[in-house]
């Protein structure tokens, strides 16, 4: 397999036209994301891919959509490189099928890429409005079924909502609450890695020779040390993901780190939630 470049950029939080920028940032998420299309711009090794694993507008409308979606295709024709995103919990489904890919609605955002030597899988692990990640059953049959398609293709998974792992047990409140599923899945597949965002930082784990990482926000970062207070800080961080082979590198860089706590947010139960919602 020759190398395969990919920029992860996650949590964007942009303004709706009209509001405040979300946790009280002094700084423009659109002025944060653009700085990291200007970072990538300047690299002399071209990316091959670039994704946006959600929370792309901070709970915007239709023409915040439009809005994205023409920056996404001016950044796309500028860079040369081609840009897949997918839907965190503070999007409005309805308003991305309308105002981004100008569609009709469907439940669930989800689809693959298929390249030369590797399958991308992107995910939508959004359940209505809820902070909690939910895929259901009809999307994780779609892909144990992909999978089993082209057994030994290698396969890279991207989605909003990470797995629980070592490090982030004292996130369960937030995370996927289908881990275990989602892990019955891809044991024995040919996927190599889960990447994530959510939580605002960044973790990796691995689990079944599968690599687990989660990046950290273009617009906030979290910091959790006290699992029932989270602080807040301006911040932009994106991650640059080297495959090569049966390797699997991750680079992060920070563009921007407040020393400032600008919001926080107050965590009472940090265990799984209960199941029932789901249904």
């Amino acid at each position: 397999m020759n190398k395969f470049k990919i920029i992860q950029i996650t949590d964007t939080h942009l303004t709706p036209e009209g509001h405040q920028a979300a946790n009280h940032q002094k700084i423009d998420p659109f002025l944060k994301l653009n700085s990291i299309f200007m970072d990538v711009s300047k690299m002399s090794e071209k990316p091959d891919m670039i994704v946006i694993t959600g929370d792309l507008i901070h709970e915007g409308v239709t023409k915040d959509y439009s809005k994205l979606a023409r920056l996404i295709s001016q950044q796309m024709d500028k860079l040369q490189i081609s840009i897949n995103v997918i839907l965190g919990n503070h999007d409005r489904t309805t308003a991305f099928y309308q105002g981004y890919l100008e569609q009709p609605e469907q439940a669930k955002y989800y689809y693959l890429v298929s390249g030369k030597d590797l399958n991308f899988y992107f995910l939508d692990s959004k359940f209505y409005d809820y902070e909690q990640g939910y895929l259901g059953q009809e999307q994780l049959t779609w892909l144990r079924d992909n999978l089993e398609d082209e057994p030994l293709k290698k396969s890279i998974i991207f989605l909003h909502h990470p797995v629980a792992g070592p490090s982030i047990q004292h996130m369960q409140y937030s995370v996927l609450q289908e881990g275990q599923e989602l892990m019955e899945v891809i044991k024995d597949s040919p996927v190599m890695a889960v990447f994530s965002g959510h939580i605002h930082f960044s973790t990796t784990f691995t689990k079944n020779n599968i690599l687990f990482h989660t990046t950290d926000s273009s617009a906030y970062h979290i910091n959790c040390d006290d699992h029932h207070k989270h602080l807040i800080y301006d911040a932009t961080n994106y991650d640059i993901i080297t495959i090569e082979d049966d390797n699997i590198g991750v680079e992060t860089r920070c563009l921007l780190a407040g020393q400032d706590v600008i919001n926080h947010v107050d965590v009472a139960d940090t265990g799984f939630v209960d199941p029932g919602i789901f249904q």
